[in-house]
Formats: C-alpha cells, sequence, structure tokens
C-alpha cells in the first residue's frame, strides 16, 4: 500500500533527523565549500567521482546526504575566486566576476560576498520549494507513463548530447556512442547473453560505472592540474567592508532574487542547458529589466551578482526535479548521482516515486538544510574561507592521486580496478585535450543500461505499436522542439557570447561544465 505524500514528507524528515546522517551532510557541506574556494578548478564532477566508490559501500541515507550535502553548498560558495581574484571559478558563477571583482578593488569585497551568500541562500530555498511543489503535480502524470514513455525520456535526454557538445557535435556523438556500447558490456540482464566479455571473469558484470567516472575526472583533472600547475598567483584584493550591506542589499532587491531564481529552476528542468549558461541568462535578464542595468552593469553593481548567484543556487532544485521525477540526469553530477542511486537499487523516476517517495522528501529536506548551513558557513568564516583560495596544487595533486587509487580498489579490492582506472584516466585525459566531452561519454554509460531495459519491455509488451502511443508522439514533439530551440539559443549566444578572458581568469576545460 502506497503511503500519502505528507506522510512520506514527515517520514523523510525522520530519516535525516539520525545522527550520522546529519553529520554526513555537514562532511559534504565542508567538501562542497572546500570545492567551490579552492582555485584548482576541482568542480562536483570530479569530487562525485571521488566520493562514489567510497558512498556507494554505506547506507543509502548516509550516502546521500554526503553527496547532497556537497553539491547544495557548492554554488553558495562559489564567489570568492570572482570577487577576490577576479577569477571566474566554476561553471555557474562566471558571470559573477563581471561586477563582484570591480565591487572588489574598489573595498566592497565583503560586500559582494554577503550579497552572494544570501542570493545564493534564497536561491537554493525557492529551488528546494519548487521541487517540493513539483512532487504532487508531477505524481498523477508519473503513473500514466509506462516503459515506452520512459524509453523516450530517456531518449530525450541523450539527444541533449550534441548541446554538450559544444562546437562539435560529431565528437559527442562520437563520445556518448562510446558510453553507449561500454554500457553493453557483460551478460544482458533480460535475456542473459553474453556480450563483449572475451572469455574475462572480469567483465561478466560489465564495467563499474562509479569507476568509469573516476577514471573520466580523477585521472585527467590530477594530470592537469600537476601539468599545468594551475594556481593563483596575483594577491587577492582587500577583504573590507561589512557582509550585512550585501545582506541588506539582497533584502532590498527581493524580487530580482525571486526572478533570477526561477530562471535557475527553468534551466535546471530544460534538458541541456545546464549550468553552463544560467549565470549569463540570469544576468541577462537583470541587466535588461533592472533600472540602470544597461549602463552600470560591469562596472560594479551589485545587482550583478546577486542575480546569477540566486540562479545559480536555484538551477539545483530544477536539476533534481529531472532527476528524480523523470530518471534522466541534466549533467554529470546528476548522472553521477543516478549511478550513486543505482549502486543502492534504487531507480530514478516514476518507479522511484511509486516505491520510495520518503526517501525523495529525506534528499528535498537535506537539499533545503544544506543550503542553510553553506549560508551560515560563508558569513561565519569569510575571512578564513578566503585564505583557501591560496592553497597550492603541489598539495593538492598527491592527494588527489591518492584517493582516486584507494576509491578505485576499495569498489571490488580488484588489482585489475586500479589498471581499468589507469587505463581510463589516461583515455580520459586526451578527450579532454582533443575536445570529445567526456560528461557525454558518462549519460551514456548512465542512461544505456536504463535504455534497453525500457526498450526490451516495451517491444515485449507491445511489439512496435509502442512508437503510436500519443504520450510517446508527444514526448518525441517536446524532445525534438527542445533540441531545436537549445541549439538555436546556443548558437546565438555564441554570437553574442561575451569575451572569454577575464583579469586574472583562469578557465575550467569546457566539458567540466
Amino acid at each position: 500500500m502506497e503511503t500519502s505524500l505528507f506522510d512520506a514528507a514527515v517520514k523523510g524528515f525522520l530519516n535525516i533527523l539520525q545522527l550520522k546522517v546529519f553529520f554526513a551532510m555537514m562532511i559534504g557541506v565542508s567538501i562542497g565549500t572546500f570545492t567551490a574556494v579552492a582555485p584548482q578548478g576541482l568542480g562536483m564532477p570530479l569530487v562525485y567521482a571521488i566520493l562514489l566508490p567510497i558512498v556507494i559501500k554505506w547506507e543509502p541515507l548516509t550516502g546521500i546526504a554526503i553527496l547532497i550535502g556537497a553539491s547544495a553548498v557548492s554554488a553558495i560558495c562559489a564567489a570568492y575566486l570572482p570577487i577576490l581574484f577576479g577569477i571566474p571559478g566554476g561553471s555557474g558563477s562566471q558571470a559573477t566576476v563581471l561586477d563582484g571583482y570591480p565591487m572588489g578593488k574598489r573595498g566592497e569585497g565583503r560586500r559582494a560576498l554577503g550579497a552572494s551568500f544570501m542570493a545564493g541562500g534564497m536561491g537554493s530555498l525557492i529551488g528546494t520549494f519548487t521541487l517540493i511543489l513539483a512532487i504532487p503535480v508531477t505524481r498523477p502524470l508519473i503513473y500514466l507513463m509506462g516503459s515506452p514513455e520512459l524509453f523516450v525520456v530517456m531518449l530525450w535526454g541523450l539527444s541533449m548530447v550534441a548541446v554538450l557538445a559544444g562546437r562539435q557535435p560529431i565528437k559527442g556523438l562520437i563520445a556518448t556512442s562510446l558510453g553507449l556500447l561500454i554500457a553493453t558490456i557483460g551478460q544482458q540482464a533480460q535475456s542473459g547473453v553474453m556480450r563483449y566479455v572475451f572469455d574475462q571473469p572480469y567483465l561478466l558484470d560489465g564495467m563499474s560505472i562509479s569507476i568509469m567516472a573516476l577514471a573520466l575526472f580523477g585521472i585527467p583533472s590530477a594530470l592537469d592540474l600537476a601539468l599545468t600547475k594551475l594556481g593563483v598567483e596575483q594577491q587577492p584584493v582587500p577583504l573590507k567592508g561589512s557582509l550585512f550591506d550585501g545582506v541588506k542589499d539582497c533584502l532590498r532587491e527581493w524580487w530580482l532574487v525571486v526572478r533570477c531564481s526561477f530562471v535557475g529552476v527553468w534551466v535546471g528542468i530544460v534538458p541541456g542547458l545546464g549550468s553552463q549558461v544560467v549565470d549569463w541568462l540570469a544576468y541577462g535578464h537583470a541587466a535588461q529589466s533592472c533600472k540602470g542595468g544597461r549602463e552600470n552593469f560591469g562596472k560594479g553593481d551589485v545587482r550583478g551578482v546577486i542575480a546569477p548567484e540566486s540562479a545559480n543556487d536555484a538551477k539545483d532544485g530544477g536539476d533534481l526535479i529531472t532527476t528524480l521525477l523523470m530518471g534522466f540526469p541534466q549533467g554529470v553530477t546528476t548522472a553521477l548521482f543516478i549511478v550513486a542511486l543505482l549502486a543502492w537499487g534504487f531507480v530514478p523516476g516514476p518507479e522511484m516515486l511509486k516505491k520510495n517517495a520518503d526517501l525523495i522528501f529525506s534528499i528535498v529536506w537535506i537539499q533545503g538544510i544544506a543550503g542553510i548551513a553553506g549560508t551560515l558557513v560563508g558569513f561565519v568564516l569569510a575571512a578564513q574561507l578566503a585564505k583557501l583560495a591560496e592553497v597550492r596544487y603541489t598539495f593538492m595533486v598527491p592527494i588527489m592521486f591518492i584517493f582516486i587509487l584507494l576509491g578505485a580498489f576499495s569498489v571490488n579490492r580488484d588489482p585489475l580496478d586500479l589498471v581499468v582506472v589507469v587505463g581510463f584516466g589516461i583515455l580520459g585525459y586526451f578527450m579532454r585535450r582533443s575536445g570529445y566531452p567526456r560528461p557525454a561519454m558518462i549519460l551514456g554509460l548512465v542512461l544505456g543500461d536504463l535504455m534497453e531495459k525500457y526498450l526490451y519491455r516495451s517491444v515485449a509488451s507491445y511489439g512496435f505499436i509502442w512508437l503510436a502511443r500519443p504520450a510517446v508522439i508527444v514526448i518525441l514533439v517536446l524532445a525534438a522542439l527542445s533540441l531545436f530551440f537549445t541549439l538555436r539559443g546556443q548558437m546565438r549566444a555564441r554570437k553574442e557570447a561575451p569575451p572569454a578572458s577575464f583579469s586574472g581568469a583562469m578557465a575550467r576545460a569546457e566539458d567540466e561544465s
């Protein structure tokens, strides 16, 4: 018997009251804070890749707490680099540098940080509440979806590979095809047929996606950091002013926060847009809609900090709407989160909403509480966190390699896993250097097995008549329109994009978005 949504929400909240779950969430908040402030461009994909082999051995709720805790707070504390160093930092906070750094140079660094923290916290809560409201709205629709509709939804998510590939969609198709091909290795679940095993016992269960993610994102990041010796070479601007001046600015511009937060939620829900455009969309909206925006933005206007930061944090709520309720990821971070859920035996999407609604609400509660905790950490430890931005690569590289190798070995305690992580790590490094998007490959790996399962069920139940189902046709049309307008918007954005280089800027690899 299925529980009501209210009962599921109450049970979900009671689940996170366990001390170990709360402690794991705070560890995640600490990891996310360090990731956001450290100048090496670590990024959530790398953090998730390192954590996955470890947390999938834990109880599900504890592992979820550390993962969601890290990702929920990483965007809130991402303003240090743009404001203090003029470094765009991670995707989603690149537009902040346009007004944050000028504010820092004229002695308003604390004000800019205060506005960033407050806008980020408010945006995170708006995104979380939107996710809560989406659950009862989506639930009746999900009961109307069968395997054919779910397969087409997965296909919709996979069709966004052209967007992930940037200027070279053919490379995105190649990377995705490679991911789908690797996903077929091992015993086919429905028929029992062995595929691409080559009489090797190691390949019977297929390739571990957690190890693949660790290889594709861990090894290349560590190698790139070691070879480029990336770090902050300039002195930060003085951290002057008051944090609460920024809070007052944010409360005064509350309507701007609300508008840009819903821009972030929309970007999170729409397949294929992702974090690489959310801040620019919000910044452009603010520049056009705010009084005097066209004249003052780019010169140290606090509204130019509030807009992108609120949208960037609200986007996480939109991401989770698509990931948890529909079952396909919006980017590499949510793809790796799906990997973790599958490892624990949960299938994101309609099946999870029907059978594990309380777990979804636990994720919602963790998302909201972690956002509040991250905001408080930013206010209390502003000066101390600023010093983390000066951590040197010579300290980071050895630690990264140690965690990568230990994480790979901990999955199955099989020495061959170390060979796989190094081999595919080298492949990932050359993919990064050659412009082949690794997120596209990860999406192929994650969605490949799920798509095959739903396609097998569709054909077995309906034959090929399932293609004529009304819901299937509607979703296919929506997918085609979404892909068309997203690609058209991306082409326009390239023509109107601001210069990629900023004062003291350090760019992250394009496929890390």
